[in-house]
């Protein structure tokens, strides 16, 4: 199978790929622009050339068979990296084109990637991109399901994945001035054990919370009173007073400033988390790919955003 795995043409994958994404011959003829007895030579071929049978086609429908599933996302890596070699070889250059699947949570993703994108399409036009604003961490690579580039904050389970660090995310301590009016004075990190504290779910550290200042680290036992998923969310709670709770300062950083939110003790901040771009390492990225990382890079230079300097 092997020898005759070497002989598959890309066409012929291209026809395979879009039979088996509309489960019609007819379909991938329109789509491929294509007569439809071309379409079923060239996927004869395929099986020939392979051994197997790819697709059961009956009176009413057409299924891959087992050979088909499995050979699918080989079939779309190849054609992929086909397509990406033509275009680092063609004339301009500079080919970055196709679909580009990007992850990362929903605020990140709102303040920080979302407003660029499309200067980003101005510059890359044939490059289409599709964010999903997912706080689940989804599966990067190549295949159904799957993402070409995800964002992540904190701490990164060693996967094989590249890595590319975007910085540190600081943490503030923050309140509502009429929560702190009506509750005991926070001037230590051991006081705000008799205060309500809203936190992420879900939560790293358990019961605990841990406060950093230069050259001191304190743990404090504090069990939530309240546990959302979601920044923004726990920032509005914060907002209607309902209690203390550690947040990225670029979150409320606004908020502080208007006087809306007060920095609970102020010389003390959260643990930083990481910023970090994650893509598959098993084959050279796209052009897609570091072209966005790029523009990134480019838009916020050195110092981005989710990690400038604290106003005292």
């Amino acid at each position: 199978m092997t020898k005759n795995a070497t002989m598959m043409r890309l066409e012929d994958l291209s026809v395979f790929i879009q039979i088996a994404h509309h489960a019609s011959f007819t379909e991938a003829a329109r789509v491929l622009e294509l007569p439809k007895t071309t379409v079923s030579r060239q996927l004869n071929r395929l099986e020939s050339q392979l051994g197997c049978v790819l697709v059961r086609r009956t009176s009413r429908n057409v299924v891959l068979t087992d050979r088909g599933r499995a050979l699918l996302p080989f079939a779309r890596r190849l054609l992929d990296d086909a397509v990406e070699a033509q275009n680092v070889l063609g004339e301009d250059g500079f080919g970055a084109h196709g679909l580009l699947r990007v992850s990362c949570a929903t605020t990140f993703g709102t303040l920080f990637l979302a407003p660029i994108l499309p200067a980003f399409r101005l510059r890359h036009p044939r490059i289409r991109v599709q964010l999903s604003l997912n706080p689940q961490k989804v599966l990067v690579g190549a295949g159904e399901g799957k993402v070409d580039l995800a964002f992540r904050l904190g701490a990164l389970v060693d996967s094989g994945l590249t890595v590319r660090r975007l910085g540190e995310i600081e943490f503030w301590l923050v309140a509502s001035p009429a929560y702190l009016e009506k509750m005991a004075a926070i001037e230590a990190p051991d006081d705000l054990i008799e205060h309500d504290l809203i936190t992420l779910f879900p939560r790293q550290g358990g019961d605990r919370l841990t406060l950093y200042r230069p050259g001191m680290t304190r743990t404090v036992a504090w069990p939530p009173s309240l546990i959302i998923d979601d920044p923004e969310a726990i920032k509005q709670a914060v907002l209607a007073g309902g209690g203390v709770a550690s947040l990225p300062a670029f979150l409320v950083r606004r908020e502080v400033s208007a006087g809306q939110l007060v920095r609970v003790l102020p010389d003390w901040t959260g643990e930083a988390t990481a910023v970090s771009a994650v893509y598959d390492s098993s084959r050279p990225p796209p052009l897609r790919l570091t072209a966005l990382l790029d523009f990134i890079v480019q838009v916020y230079g050195e110092s981005p955003p989710w990690q400038m300097p604290s106003p005292r």
